[in-house]
């Protein structure tokens, strides 16, 4: 933000005209500086008045501006102009990671498109889920016939359900059973928890659904402390979503998988 705040004050097209207007229109002086109190701006023509006003975005001071009443105009000014910026900076990463999704999504549907084996395909995904932005490790747990959750050989990944949890047991017993995708990124605090969830910081997870039947939770885990956020609920929602029919192709039937619900 404090580099933000220098480049809108002496580059940026629109903010430093409009700031030089402001201050060509009074003899007072100013001294604009950031967060750090290093010194952005400085006139002291008219002498620098007292007051002291805030340069703030999202609630969050990232600088300050010094002068007479003309300061707390040029710090509305400099707000604003950094939240437009902060936002166009949000909407240019979310397009491009629509695109990576896109092509993700494209990728991902030509490599399972073969009729390969489940411990192939179970590498694939858990390959992909191990990359979504916020990190952790992925894995791939599948619906047996007694309707327990069991790691999928080939899909290398943590022992987050060492025990075989029934589905509905532990939070990823309730990805499955209510076929919605989660972020907790804090599991320690989260009363559904089991043992074997506990062992970890954070997870993400999403319910493996084909033929409308959810048959696994495909996911990621984190040892270490770590934030999930929606993107990531939405990446891995979409590999999940891609996975599911090639996994139930490559594996045996399974007669008790669960009903799949509304997707999250």
């Amino acid at each position: 933000m404090e580099q933000d705040l220098a480049r809108l004050i002496v580059r940026h097209r629109h903010v430093a005209p409009m700031l030089s207007a402001l201050l060509s229109g009074t003899n007072a002086g100013v001294r604009i500086s950031d967060a750090a109190g290093v010194v952005v701006l400085e006139r002291e023509a008219g002498g620098i008045g007292f007051d002291r006003f805030p340069i703030t975005v999202e609630g969050q001071t990232v600088g300050w501006v010094e002068g007479d009443r003309t300061g707390r105009a040029i710090a509305a000014v400099l707000s604003y102009a950094i939240a437009r910026e902060a936002d166009k900076r949000s909407l240019a990463r979310e397009a491009l990671d629509r695109y990576r999704e896109l092509n993700l999504v494209y990728e991902l549907a030509d490599r399972l498109s073969g009729g390969l084996e489940l411990d192939a395909v179970a590498r694939i995904v858990v390959a992909e889920a191990s990359r979504l932005p916020a990190g952790g490790e992925g894995f791939l747990l599948l619906l047996d016939a007694a309707g327990a959750l069991r790691p999928v050989a080939g899909g290398e990944g943590p022992d987050i359900a060492i025990d075989g949890p029934a589905a509905g047991a532990g939070i990823l017993g309730a990805v499955a059973r209510s076929a919605v995708a989660e972020e907790v990124n804090d599991v320690a605090s989260d009363p559904r928890a089991n043992a074997a969830e506990r062992a970890f910081a954070a997870l993400i997870a999403a319910p493996v659904v084909a033929r409308g039947r959810t048959i696994g939770v495909l996911g990621a885990a984190a040892r270490t402390p770590v934030e999930y956020r929606g993107a990531d609920l939405k990446l891995l929602a979409a590999i999940a979503a891609i996975a599911g029919p090639s996994l139930a192709q490559a594996q045996p039937p399974v007669p008790s998988a669960a009903p799949a619900g509304r997707a999250g």
